[in-house]
């Protein structure tokens, strides 16, 4: 009794190339949009005062940054803003993610009045979410 030999072709697996480069293609962006704000907070020469309470920050993907350095120089993320346009900006930015955090980055050797206008201007802008950045004593 022979069995002759069936010549079958195995179906090749199929990887699907467009779904792998998409995802490839959101992480690079994410991954480029990221990195680029870190470099904007560092950017603007600030001496952040130091505190032993100090807790390591999230890396939210929406928060806003404002930065003001000994001169009274008013930063909202790197572009520079004049004290008066502040709140106009921040509910620009309310309107869009009311519960978003605000990272306040002052100089240690600034003004404290300064500090304060800004946080009431956060909240009256509808952010409450207000944190001071500070660096950690060691």
């Amino acid at each position: 009794m022979g069995f002759a030999a069936e010549s079958r072709e195995r179906a090749r697996p199929v990887l699907p190339l467009a779904g792998l480069i998409d995802v490839l293609f959101l992480l690079l962006i994410f991954v480029m949009s990221t990195y680029s704000i870190r470099e904007q907070e560092l950017e603007i020469d600030v001496g952040l005062p130091a505190a032993e309470t100090g807790e390591a920050g999230t890396a939210d993907a929406l928060k806003v940054v404002i930065s003001f350095d000994q001169d009274g120089r008013l930063f909202l993320g790197d572009r520079s803003v004049a004290m008066e346009d502040l709140r106009g900006e921040l509910e620009e930015l309310a309107s869009f993610a009311p519960d978003q955090p605000v990272i306040v980055r002052g100089d240690a050797r600034a003004q404290y009045g300064v500090l304060l206008e800004i946080m009431d201007q956060a909240k009256l802008a509808g952010l409450n979410d207000v944190k001071l950045a500070v660096v950690r004593e060691e």
